[in-house]
């Protein structure tokens, strides 16, 4: 059988043109008045909190295989702390999953499935992307090419954090990795009062999941009730 040999300049060509096919490209952002930069900028912290909230949501859990669950959430944001308490328990109360973020995780308990390796850090990086504005240095501010007002971070660890507020006042929340490859996307489909009443958070990669939340309740609170005990979700502040 007669071998066919490429030419070495062809090789190199076709090197070059699969770097380019696998190299991710984030969304154009384009620019605006200078003027309305400060309104841009605003609009893009629609998504995120100013006080601290008691949410409990129903929560969907979808992973590759077609396993799914369903589980309740109890989630309390400080956003002047920069804080997040998180419990996940059965739909019969039993407390499955207790974990706080104060600038660093700190697991109170975890059963099975939820015990697993990284998943409390996963976990908390989601919650946070939910409710807290990125922590990383805005580089980019304008419009998508739908018209949708959009807002670009650089994050401390390389990765890229688009906060996308569409014309209808629903948003979108994207995480890329230094290669611009897509992590997480957090789409917010139905919003009452400012607040999201029902999300869809889509992780890629080796950790495929999704996350669908459906609001039960929204509680304003005081930050105190954002200090309780490890493992007690205060149900009524006195």
């Amino acid at each position: 059988m007669k071998a066919f040999v490429v030419p070495g300049r062809w090789v190199i060509i076709v090197t070059m043109m699969a770097l380019i096919i696998s190299c991710a490209r984030l969304p154009v952002i384009k620019p605006v008045d200078p003027e309305a930069m400060q309104d841009t900028r605003e609009r893009c912290r629609r998504p995120f909190l100013d006080s601290s909230y008691r949410f409990i949501h129903a929560i969907e859990v979808s992973f590759p295989g077609g396993r799914k669950g369903t589980v309740v959430g109890i989630t309390l944001v400080d956003p002047s702390e920069k804080t997040v308490h998180s419990v996940i328990m059965t739909i019969e109360g039993f407390v499955l999953f207790d974990a706080r973020y104060e600038k660093e995780v700190r697991v109170n308990r975890a059963l099975p499935p939820f015990n697993a390796e990284q998943f409390a850090g996963y976990m908390m990086d989601d919650v946070r992307l939910m409710f807290l504005a990125p922590e990383g240095k805005l580089a980019d501010a304008g419009v998508l090419a739908d018209g949708s007002t959009a807002c670009r971070y650089h994050g401390n660890k390389g990765t890229t954090v688009d906060v996308v507020v569409h014309k209808d006042d629903s948003w979108n929340i994207e995480t890329y990795s230094n290669s611009n490859e897509l992590l997480r996307k957090i789409r917010v489909v139905e919003v009452r009062n400012g607040i999201p009443n029902m999300v869809e958070l889509h992780g890629f990669g080796f950790r495929e999941y999704t996350l669908r939340l459906k609001l039960i309740s929204a509680e304003a609170v005081s930050p105190r009730v954002n200090q309780a005990p490890p493992g007690d979700i205060p149900e009524d502040e006195e």
